[in-house]
């Protein structure tokens, strides 16, 4: 059987620390970071605009990154016949938009975005985007609309673990992990004439080793405006989404064949599907929501 794969355990057992469920014979585990190539990148940009009259501004990112060749599937898997030296493959995309335009008011616009393709540890972030945006409509034609999101999207064959746990307990007793797929957007959309809006978006996928979790988090508030006039709640609309699919294999122990070797298969173990939206429009006194995705085989 092709998909059957014979490894001798050769591996120190070791405590597994897996935070998805355990039955059977197997295993299920989740996303698993990809790791850095040899040349990373950076990029941060500062937006800082007070301006009366028009105002767009537009960010995107569309970022691939592959543990093997980034090219067309399938993924490669650990350890086939026809590739005994391989570890599997891991691959990821990661997108991110933005777009505001103000037209016929007052608009104070910050923004900072950073993108960092280096390994990260626990704390810290591949992608980054915090924003304060207030507007006043000069007229009853004065409106702002502004939309975002951010996707991450990470798929895993069947990997090797003993050479991606960084903590000597958490090898896997057959010495891999199982395939996954899972995918995960967040985003909110506002349409105002007058409102104060800040949000936060962020994500990690680029990692050292497999003990660090992959995340993605996103938050939104819109309230009213405070000025030396006095203050007025939010006029407008605004709302919110998260979509996820998540689907996780499990490792099977099917025993051993005639030599003695122990014989591993995997499976599709897990399959979750997630929406969420919230609205509001009217006369907006506060509106506020955040989300946030975490999964690996450890959380933290």
């Amino acid at each position: 059987m092709q998909e059957q794969i014979l490894l001798k355990m050769g591996l120190v057992a070791g405590a597994l620390v897996v935070l998805a469920i355990i039955a059977f014979t197997g295993c299920a585990v989740a996303d698993i970071p990809v790791n850095a190539t040899p040349e990373t990148k950076g990029i941060t940009v500062t937006t800082n605009i007070n301006a009366q009259g028009t105002v767009t501004a537009s960010d995107s990112l569309t970022w691939q990154q592959s543990s093997d060749a980034l090219n067309a599937p399938p993924l490669v898997e650990a350890a086939t016949e026809d590739n005994p030296n391989s570890t599997g493959e891991v691959q990821y995309t990661a997108g991110y938009t933005e777009q505001t335009t103000a037209v016929q008011g007052v608009t104070s616009y910050t923004k900072t975005t950073a993108i960092d393709t280096g390994n990260k540890i626990a704390d810290k972030q591949n992608i980054a985007a915090n924003k304060i945006v207030t507007f006043i409509a000069a007229n009853e034609q004065g409106r702002m609309v502004s939309s975002e999101d951010i996707l991450v999207d990470g798929a895993g064959a069947c990997t090797t673990s003993a050479d991606k746990i960084l903590c000597p307990f958490g090898n896997q007793p057959s010495g891999l992990f199982p395939p996954f797929c899972n995918v995960v957007m967040t985003g909110s959309k506002v349409d105002v004439s007058l409102a104060s809006v800040s949000t936060s978006a962020s994500e990690r996928f680029v990692a050292a080793t497999a003990d660090v979790p992959v995340v993605q988090a996103y938050s939104i508030s819109v309230k009213g405006v405070t000025s030396s006039e006095g203050s007025a709640d939010a006029i407008g609309s605004a709302s919110a989404f998260m979509t996820a699919h998540l689907q996780d294999g499990r490792i099977l122990d099917l025993g051993e064949d005639e030599e003695g070797a122990d014989i591993f298969d995997h499976a599709k173990a897990e399959d979750i599907s997630y929406s969420n939206s919230v609205s509001a429009s009217g006369i907006i006194k506060a509106f506020s929501q955040s989300y946030t995705y975490q999964s690996g085989i450890r959380r933290v």
